[in-house]
């Protein structure tokens, strides 16, 4: 007899999860909206939808699906305010908690990815991302004449493709 993880796939976990946050949502939604979400079950929906967004749209950055989470937490939490004239502070510190709690494995994982892979370069030359605000790397011909200046220029990042 086969066991059911036998029989689970990546594409299968990635659907369940988009149903289940679906429905996580949709549970998160009818408590801001009826008023029975608690600090406790806020924090634990909070924690629901993050882990399965994350588990759902795997190409997409978790700190943008933790970001988006935050931004409709803080919308309902309005929302409920509107409806119940009072803003449950607590429940809405507390949700955002617990997402930026969702991103620190995920960010340690990062730090260990990069230490594992240049333990003696800069985080500032390893970190692609910043590149993608504007700071674009040096032209060889930029490099080249910073150097005839004096200037100190740390050597360019060479992005290599793993052959395999």
């Amino acid at each position: 007899m086969k066991s059911p993880i036998a029989r689970l796939t990546p594409g299968l976990i990635v659907r369940l999860a988009r149903g289940l946050s679906l429905l996580t949502l949709l549970t998160l939604m009818l408590g801001y909206a009826d008023g029975w979400l608690t600090l406790e079950t806020a924090a634990l929906g909070a924690f629901g939808l993050g882990t399965l967004l994350m588990l759902a749209f795997p190409d997409q950055r978790a700190s943008e699906l933790l970001g988006a989470i935050a931004i409709w937490a803080t919308t309902a939490e309005f929302m409920s305010a509107v409806q119940t004239g009072g803003f449950d502070l607590w429940r809405w510190a507390v949700t955002a908690a617990t997402l930026a709690v969702l991103i620190i494995p995920i960010k340690v994982q990062y730090l260990r990815a990069l230490a594992r892979t240049a333990p003696d370069r800069t985080i500032g030359e390893l970190d692609r991302r910043a590149w993608s605000v504007g700071a674009l790397p040096h032209t060889d011909a930029a490099l080249a004449s910073m150097r005839e200046s004096g200037e100190v220029v740390a050597a360019p990042i060479e992005l290599v493709k793993s052959s395999g």
